[in-house]
């Protein structure tokens, strides 16, 4: 891989890559002069310090030139050339000398990168050429280190196969200096990461990606638990209530609000989960609570048709989704009427008088998907007395499924309820939740759920 460090000139009859041009070929000198500096940290390069002709006399003369040695030695040669050649890498080496230098790579790289052999080493500035450009200074940089430390020098750089893919390449390369310490040559081998590179980076855009939902998950936690009335209250309603996050945050939402005369109840859940719902809850909060104390007097129907309104536009308009919202808004009165409006769960109510609980439908559309939902939007009634409760949950309480699938079901909610509805709500309240959480297998959704017992006002 590494190619000629001192003299850095082509061969007669190498082939100039067309991208390098006059200027280019200038920069290649300059980027291999920048790296021969690090055999020489003291001083300007100088090939006379690369080469050792008294050395190679010692050798010859030591050596007895008779045909057994060579033969044998050409056995060996050949071994370790077939050796070299099987090795699934690139294998490389550079001898530092003055004038041409004698330079190896393996036929490998012929799979690596696209260049026989031939073409590899016809050319000088092959290598220099197919180094990406963005790498250059990486590479340069762990040589320099690798020549001052002594140590090998390793780097992970992008090469361009003749084709133009791109090719990760991990290369290690070691210079082999004489018991004086004058560098002899340079060996090395690489190997093809691109696989491994690809799997590092789909694993970091897994992390990036599970990091920013877990940001997101906390961020719409924090909004949808901040919102929520801590103590909710209305005169002649005792009132408990939760909401038992799921490990997903989803868009379950709740609020009690007082009036003069009553107060206004609501209940809904927001499709999808995560960041958007929570902020899609956090609009349903702020406009119903916006809507109800500007007009205190206004009926459930209005409300949830001027709530309609504005989450038609915020959602459909400038968050450009398609989420929507289940809701139903109650307007509740001392006098134990109740009106109501909006399509969500049913609501149980539990008659003192008879011990068993009615099941109140909620027609209607539901809200953020169209523009106008006037017409579609049906207001109904029902009336408390003395002693009757008031139970409201969202689909994270009747759609809690065990590990056969069976679903918590309304029926059993009305089960807990019949058989304790002489307990206060908040114990109520946390009986169904502990039946529903022993019930099901796995969470995936928020169980929300207000329990409220009606007095009458005193004759």
């Amino acid at each position: 891989m590494m190619c000629a460090l001192i003299n850095p000139a082509p061969k007669k009859d190498s082939v100039r890559p067309p991208e390098l041009d006059e200027a280019g070929l200038e920069r290649a000198r300059d980027f291999l002069d920048e790296m021969s500096r690090g055999l020489f940290p003291d001083g300007s390069p100088d090939p006379s310090l690369l080469t050792w002709p008294d050395a190679f006399a010692a050798v010859g003369a030591a050596v007895a030139d008779t045909r057994s040695i060579e033969e044998r030695l050409k056995s060996a040669e050949a071994r370790f050339v077939t050796l070299v050649e099987q090795i699934p890498a690139v294998t490389f080496m550079a001898v530092l000398g003055e004038g041409e230098n004698e330079v190896y790579v393996s036929p490998h790289i012929e799979t690596m990168l696209g260049y026989s052999q031939e073409e590899w080493l016809s050319d000088p500035f092959l290598w220099y050429t197919r180094l990406h450009p963005e790498d250059r200074a990486l590479w340069n940089e762990e040589f320099a280190r690798g020549c001052r430390t002594g140590g090998p020098f390793r780097a992970e750089c992008r090469f361009i196969a003749s084709d133009g893919h791109i090719v990760w390449v991990h290369g290690e390369a070691r210079l082999v200096r004489d018991e004086r310490g004058r560098p002899q040559f340079l060996q090395g081998v690489a190997f093809d990461i691109t696989e491994s590179k690809r799997a590092q980076e789909t694993l970091l855009t897994n992390a990036v990606t599970r990091a920013k939902h877990e940001e997101e998950m906390v961020i719409a936690r924090r909004v949808q638990m901040s919102i929520l009335p801590s103590d909710p209250a209305l005169e002649g309603l005792e009132i408990a209530a939760v909401t038992v996050p799921a490990d997903d945050v989803g868009g379950d939402y709740y609020d009690v609000r007082s009036t003069n005369d009553g107060g206004w109840i609501a209940i809904g859940d927001v499709s999808g989960h995560g960041l958007d719902a929570g902020l899609i809850m956090l609009m349903v909060q702020s406009a119903a609570s916006a809507i109800s104390i500007a007009r205190p007097s206004t009926s459930a129907k209005e409300l949830l048709v001027l709530l309609n309104a504005v989450l038609f536009q915020n959602i459909a308009g400038r968050l450009a989704q398609k989420q929507y919202v289940t809701l139903s808004v109650l307007r509740y009165l001392r006098s134990g009427r109740v009106t109501f409006a909006g399509a969500h769960q049913d609501i149980l109510v539990f008659r003192a008088r008879t011990g068993k609980v009615e099941r109140i439908k909620t027609p209607g559309p539901w809200i953020g998907i169209r523009e106008q939902i006037r017409t579609a939007t049906v207001e109904s009634a029902f009336e408390l007395r003395d002693g009757d409760l008031v139970v409201l949950y969202t689909d994270g309480v009747i759609e809690a499924a065990n590990a056969a699938g069976d679903l918590f079901d309304v029926h059993r909610v009305i089960d807990v309820i019949e058989r304790s509805h002489a307990e206060k709500p908040a114990v109520i309240r946390d009986r169904i939740v502990q039946e529903v959480s022993s019930f099901l297998e796995h969470r995936d959704d928020d169980i929300t759920l207000i329990v409220a017992r009606y007095s009458a006002p005193a004759r």
